[in-house]
């Protein structure tokens, strides 16, 4: 069978267009959440991510930014938080209840939240990262993304598992 130029064009960005919508899953908590990162629309050219009480995943995920990356990374303990410029806060070790009164008490908006220790994710951060198999997945809690007041590309939000099942 021959095909024609157009044809064959037609072919070719359909494969690449269809390529791009999938997700690909994210081995480690560092690239998933970078790759969430990057769905975002931030209010400064230099966003600050805050990693609360861990040095260790600070250090980490510093080690795993690629060298082209707009962010700032620092390691802030509960107390630095109100006087600090964080736009993303990422929370490791706190329970949902504390991640929450952080983010109603010393949060200064715009700011968006990501836990590692949030497996339910119906209070506290927006994002919730929990191992699935060998990778990374997550949720979202859009009540806490709306009170976060940045613009999240709704293609994310489509490949978040919803708040109420389980993982």
């Amino acid at each position: 069978m021959v095909f024609s130029r157009n044809k064959i064009r037609f072919l070719i960005c359909g494969l690449l267009l269809s390529s791009s919508l999938h997700a690909t899953p994210v081995s480690d908590i560092y690239h998933t959440s970078l790759a969430i990162l990057s769905y975002a629309k931030w209010p400064t050219a230099t966003p600050e991510i805050c990693v609360v009480n861990n040095t260790a995943f600070a250090q980490q995920l510093k080690n795993n930014l690629p060298t082209d990356s707009p962010y700032k990374i620092s390691n802030k303990n509960n107390s630095e938080i109100r006087t600090s410029s964080c736009t993303v806060l990422f929370f490791s070790n706190l329970s949902d209840k504390e991640e929450q009164n952080i983010l109603n008490t010393a949060v200064t908006y715009p700011a968006l939240s990501i836990s590692s220790n949030n497996i339910n994710c119906e209070t506290g951060s927006a994002f919730c990262l929990y191992k699935k198999n060998q990778s990374y997945a997550f949720k979202i809690n859009m009540e806490s993304l709306t009170q976060s007041k940045i613009h999240i590309d709704p293609r994310v939000l489509m490949l978040a598992k919803p708040a109420e099942s389980k993982p």
